[in-house]
């Protein structure tokens, strides 16, 4: 009856530190599909010099998964065209959801080779079917420009460390 209870004892004060050891976390740490979309949009229905623009699009964000609303960890994107410099550009991509299959993410320009572009915002849209985006839009300022895209997701599950 002695080993029992000294059996016990132990079990409960190993129990106890090992509880002790964990740190409390405050809430589940949100689950985020790290998405990458490589597209090349187009409108030559805009007014020059925009309507010859064939913009290339690399982006990388954070977007939360599941219905619970979750902050997007912000991301960045590059815009440029091979034959019109004016075009490059970096955005700062602010949020992003992905509802069903409908991905929207939004940002600013940050830098650009064209000044008027600088603070201009962006949203990019479309459509996700397994590795492509269809109807990928972008939008720069009032300026919309379609064609389509590439996405590839970068991690299933970011793991925040308190």
């Amino acid at each position: 009856m002695t080993t029992n209870n000294r059996r016990k004892f132990l079990a409960a004060g190993g129990a106890l530190a090992a509880l002790s050891a964990v740190p409390k976390a405050e809430a589940d740490p949100p689950r985020m599909n790290g998405l990458y979309i490589h597209g090349m949009v187009w409108n030559r229905q805009l007014a020059a010099p925009m309507n010859d623009w064939l913009i290339r699009l690399d982006a990388r964000v954070q977007v939360p998964i599941g219905n619970e609303p979750q902050p997007a960890v912000p991301g960045f994107a590059t815009l440029g065209d091979d034959f019109h410099d004016a075009v490059g550009s970096h955005v700062e991509l602010h949020d992003a959801t992905l509802k069903g299959d409908q991905l929207t993410i939004n940002g600013t320009i940050t830098e650009s080779k064209t000044p008027a572009l600088i603070g201009q915002t962006v949203r990019i849209e479309g459509k996700v079917l397994g590795t492509s985006v269809q109807g990928l839009t972008v939008t720069i300022g009032t300026s919309v420009f379609g064609g389509a895209g590439l996405l590839v997701v970068i991690a299933i599950i970011a793991i925040l460390i308190a």
